[in-house]
């Protein structure tokens, strides 16, 4: 099916073409500082890409972006599911499936033990039947209306500040807070610094809750237009700074005017509780979760029980 084109995986420079072809396939430009942030910056390594090229045009993309995952403390190697792109004179040649299992190929030998992200609508049904995707869960987006809202059970005596950039507390809390036997996004000092302080398009929030030299909450938001707030991640010791936290951001986006507050947090999440009571209800849109495991002794890689989701995993928010 891809008879003809070179496939083989990036290389320093070939990013130029990579922009051409994003602007050639979706119409629209694609950052030259973004893609850097997005794949050449991250602290886990450099871009898993492969390319399909028919002599020195760029026929075809599939690119990943470092995204590893935790397990009992440990680091597991993984990838985030990201950009996929055929030119438009080449489409119909298979080259989805030859690009993106080439790069499978070439992450299953370096030693990652999977591919996850959150495919949209038109190519989840191409993932599952091209390139072995299965399902994990559908991820609803959890809103409560600011206007109708009360800070419900929130503690006076936590007392919630804002801080201008990631350290090492961050980290430290979750390492604290890691429950046994989950599978989660990797949240490092420098994994966080890169995600939310050096963010070239987004702006952040954050929040937290002090204690003595470390903390025992933290809240990471951003606006979403003019009228919604995303609480992007949340972390804490235990429902009650959740909600102190909750009550924090509420507070704010009484100030701001701000209509909706959004966030996810799966069904088997314990802190979905602390949401739930807060009046956070589930709605649209629904986001889908997938994924697909190199390695077998992965054990429930496929069971949303065990993963532990926000929209920081995700690479639009």
């Amino acid at each position: 099916m891809s008879k003809g084109y070179d496939i083989r995986a990036w290389q320093a420079g070939d990013e130029v073409a990579i922009r051409e072809l994003f602007q050639a396939s979706f119409g629209r430009t694609l950052a030259a500082d973004f893609w850097a942030w997005r794949f050449n910056d991250h602290p886990a390594g450099e871009p898993l890409i492969m390319l399909a090229w028919q002599g020195d045009r760029l026929a075809g993309h599939y690119a990943a972006s470092q995204a590893p995952l935790t397990c009992d403390g440990q680091i597991i190697p993984a990838a985030l599911s990201m950009t996929t792109m055929t030119h438009p004179k080449d489409r119909g040649h298979g080259l989805i499936e030859a690009v993106g299992g080439a790069l499978y190929e070439m992450l299953g030998q370096n030693g990652y033990a999977g591919v996850w992200g959150f495919p949209n609508a038109m190519i989840n049904a191409t993932r599952r039947r091209k390139l072995g995707w299965v399902p994990i869960d559908d991820v609803p987006t959890l809103s409560l209306n600011v206007a109708a809202a009360r800070a419900r059970g929130a503690d006076p005596a936590l007392k919630v500040s804002i801080v201008d950039n990631i350290d090492g507390r961050f980290e430290a809390l979750q390492q604290a807070t890691a429950q046994p036997d989950t599978l989660a996004g990797l949240r490092s000092t420098a994994t966080l610094e890169w995600r939310i302080d050096k963010n070239p398009i987004n702006t952040y929030t954050r929040y937290i809750i002090s204690a003595g030299e470390q903390i025992a909450g933290y809240a990471i938001t951003k606006a979403f237009g003019s009228q919604a707030i995303d609480i992007v991640d949340i972390c804490a010791l235990d429902d009650a700074h959740v909600t102190a936290l909750l009550a924090s951001v509420l507070k704010q986006a009484q100030i701001d005017g701000v209509g909706t507050i959004n966030c996810w947090c799966l069904r088997m999440d314990p802190a979905r509780i602390a949401f739930e009571r807060f009046g956070f209800a589930a709605t649209a849109p629904v986001t889908y979760f997938a994924g697909r495991s190199f390695d077998p002794e992965l054990r429930g890689f496929s069971d949303a029980r065990r993963w532990r989701l926000s929209m920081l995993d995700s690479d639009l928010f």
